[in-house]
């Protein structure tokens, strides 16, 4: 018997020493809030690889995984313990995800070290123990919480979404009939609530009362009597996954390029039914009737998924109908900084990127229990923690800097998602999860360039590229460029003192460094006598920049 557990343990070794062309990446999940657990209880992200039938047992120890097709050999699977790493045929194996292995007490040889996986979606690479030959890869979309990325059928070659992970498992896909509730609806909405569009279209709400996510896709909804009108795309769970006790809105707009939440059709003004059926295209889910309701009204259920409904002066998308408004104190989004790579570092010493808070009132403010997204649909998605008040105190006429890393253990400052310098939103939101602070949304912003306010609390927004995280705006050196069109014209220019506009203007006067000298409002001219001889830059409200000389 000893002799051919040795002579086993030699094959597994041998196995391993050669290139097994045959493995395939077979499920991704990038996103693992509540599903499957490492053995140290930890909810992190894996992946897994498929060993089809006929390939013969191997030893993954040796070759390498990535998720840089720029660095093939990031991470090179440790020969430790073959009992982990070795897979047989028709057989998965596991690796998570999450950069454990070598830490200080490292988790074992299917913990990888050096990165994580992106919700955005990525590349993902298995590369030969030759760290050239790449056996398979896998460049995955943006994922949503508890959603896998899977091979439809274990190694063939069309990939899916999955609802029920199959972790370790046969990539199988079961589609269940879900209790949900048509919750809320609006037919006239001329200001109440735009959608990312910043189109004020009409809307219905479907609240998920289960201890469970669901997601909406492959459910029908209707409006015209027929159960299979309309089935909800499967291409984006990330905006069809409804979280236990949560909600989701669907726009009647007919903006089908809009996003997957957008119907192909409209509310009847004067009343009508909803229908939702689940997926197998039979089964009735709820169905929701409704007459005329008043401009900027909504009709729902007068608590959720209750068979009472009433009228709501004060609609209530996305949140509960139960919500208690509670009005958030004057509190202001004050500077971000969406791609930090040698700005500033946290408490752990990590270049992560940034959110400032400006309290322009006389008195502190706690934090605590206000909110934080980046999705415009959902106002809620992050909670600033009561666990440690001290830490969450907008002291008065001051700032308080937040990590946008979605490190959430690494302190009570450490927001659930990430910032992207490619164009996003975020939003500041009261106590009840759902009235507005502020606001904010912006496009591209290069690396270690902020965007704040031109001043702590004005209107108008500057890129700086001398940030001041919890210090004043007022001293940050601003990115300016000047226009290379302009409708105003300025003269004389060069100037002594004053210099004139064809037009009143607001304005605001800037050196070359960035810094602001001067501003002033509805004026035809301005008096450069106190400035020192040298270039300038003039800004006007519109955004339209001039270079002026002082002599």
């Amino acid at each position: 018997m000893k002799s051919f557990i040795t002579i086993v343990f030699l094959a597994v070794a041998l196995t391993g020493m050669t290139q097994n062309m045959n493995l395939r990446i077979n499920e991704i999940i990038a996103s693992n809030q509540a599903g499957e657990m490492d053995d140290f209880f930890e909810y992190d992200d894996w992946v897994e690889i498929y060993n089809p039938p006929g390939s013969g047992i191997t030893n993954l120890a040796g070759y390498y995984i990535s998720d840089d097709p720029d660095s093939l050999d990031k991470w090179q699977i440790p020969a430790d313990d073959a009992g982990i790493t070795t897979v047989l045929p028709n057989n998965f194996i596991v690796f998570w995800i999450d950069d454990d292995y070598g830490n200080t007490t490292p988790q074992g040889a299917d913990h990888n070290a050096g990165f994580t996986l992106s919700v955005d979606g990525e590349t993902f690479l298995l590369t030969a123990p030759d760290g050239v030959t790449i056996i398979d890869s896998v460049s995955y979309p943006v994922m949503a919480s508890d959603i896998s990325w899977g091979r439809t059928c274990d190694g063939c070659d069309t990939w899916q979404y999955f609802n029920n992970v199959t972790f370790d498992d046969n990539n199988v896909e079961i589609l269940n009939n879900d209790l949900l509730f048509i919750n809320e609806v609006q037919t006239d909405n001329a200001t109440t609530y735009d959608d990312p569009e910043h189109e004020f279209d009409q809307w219905f709400e479907i609240y998920n009362p289960n201890a469970h996510q669901v997601n909406l896709a492959n459910y029908y909804l209707s409006v015209n009597g027929d159960l299979q009108q309309w089935q909800v795309p499967a291409s984006s769970p990330y905006r069809t996954v409804i979280p236990a006790g949560g909600f989701t809105l669907i726009w009647c707009d007919n903006d089908l390029a809009d996003d997957v939440n957008h119907a192909p059709f409209f509310l009847d003004n004067t009343g009508g039914t909803i229908v939702l059926t689940g997926p197998d295209g039979i089964t009735n889910i709820d169905s929701y009737t409704y007459s005329t309701i008043a401009t900027d009204h909504s009709y729902g259920r007068q608590s959720d998924g209750s068979a009472t409904s009433i009228d709501f002066s004060i609609p209530t998308p996305t949140v509960s109908n139960s919500l208690i408004i509670i009005e958030p104190q004057n509190i202001l989004i004050n500077e971000i900084l969406t791609a930090n790579q040698t700005d500033t570092i946290d408490n752990l010493n990590e270049f992560e990127d940034w959110i400032e808070l400006y309290n322009p009132n006389n008195f502190d403010i706690n934090v605590g229990g206000y909110y934080m997204s980046d999705d415009p649909l959902v106002r809620n998605k992050w909670k600033i923690p009561t666990d440690f008040p001290d830490s969450v105190i907008v002291p008065a006429h001051g700032w308080l800097l937040f990590w946008a890393d979605a490190d959430q253990q690494q302190g009570v400052r450490h927001a659930g998602f990430r910032l992207s310098n490619n164009g996003e939103y975020l939003s500041l939101v009261g106590q009840d999860g759902f009235t507005l602070a502020d606001e904010l949304e912006w496009g591209y912003i290069a690396p270690d360039t902020s965007l704040g306010r031109i001043t702590d609390g004005s209107e108008t927004w500057f890129l700086f590229v001398g940030t001041t995280p919890e210090y004043s705006n007022n001293a940050g050196t601003i990115q300016v460029v000047e226009s290379t069109t302009t409708t105003f014209e300025v003269y004389p220019n060069p100037a002594q003192d004053i210099i004139r506009f064809n037009e009143m203007l607001n304005v605001q006067v800037f050196n070359i460094a960035g810094k602001l000298v001067m501003a002033e409002n509805k004026v035809q001219q301005l008096n450069l006598a106190n400035l020192e001889t040298g270039m300038y830059l003039l800004r006007d409200d519109q955004g339209r920049i001039v270079r002026i000389m002082k002599q």
